[in-house]
């Protein structure tokens, strides 16, 4: 697993992290984290919480992961840590190590694995989680109003009748437990550069599904 910092890609063992998540209440992972604004937000309101964004691209990140690391002072927050993973190869060093697990507005392959779902992929999202934790996914539900967008997207549009059905059995199979599901429009609570690009001022829709991982 590698660390983000600027232009750098830095080695990160599993022993380092979890001396990292041993000096922290709580942890949050956010996988799909784009530029890793919404983990330095997090991280400065909940100092007890260790913060892990996760991203294939290293460099929309690359901001956010050099002012983490400043010294306080300057901006920097020692628990946002900015970490380069996709999906597929997860949980790896950080399995069982979150409280609260985040997926917001997931694009390209997240978005195909949810929505198909993919058991096998949202295995690996809820393998980062213990048992009990939490995990918040947050669509764009606008785009599911096109159903022409959506094919050549290759997602299955996703409504509050089908995460209840369908989607709520294979996240199940995966080891995840529905109890919400919510349309939202305009801006929600898990603020992202991104999902403020999707609703801000507009009227589009974010639908919110949450359960607890088994």
């Amino acid at each position: 697993m590698k660390q983000v910092i600027n232009r750098r890609l830095v080695p990160l063992s599993g022993d380092a992290i979890r001396e990292l998540r041993s000096t922290h209440a709580r942890c949050l992972v956010d996988v799909g984290t784009g530029d890793g604004r919404f983990v330095y937000r997090y991280a400065a309101l909940h100092p007890e919480a260790l913060c892990i964004g996760l991203d294939p691209v290293a460099d929309a990140m690359r901001e956010i992961s050099a002012k983490a690391a400043k010294k306080p002072a300057r901006g920097g927050l020692p628990n946002a840590l900015i970490l380069m993973d996709a999906a597929e190869t997860l949980p790896g060093e950080l399995a069982g190590m979150a409280d609260l697990v985040t997926i917001n507005y997931p694009w390209g392959s997240l978005l195909r694995a949810l929505t198909t779902p993919d058991p096998a992929i949202v295995k690996h999202l809820t393998a980062l989680g213990s048992p009990g934790s939490e995990m918040v996914v947050l669509f764009n539900a606008s785009i599911f109003d096109d159903p022409g967008y959506c094919e050549r997207l290759g997602v299955i549009p996703v409504d509050p009748v089908r995460a209840w059905g369908e989607l709520a059995e294979g996240y199940a199979q995966a080891g995840l437990e529905i109890g919400e599901v919510a349309e939202l429009t305009g801006p929600v609570d898990h603020r992202t550069s991104w999902g403020q690009r999707l609703v801000l001022g507009s009227a589009r829709k974010t639908l919110r599904v949450a359960g607890r991982i088994g």
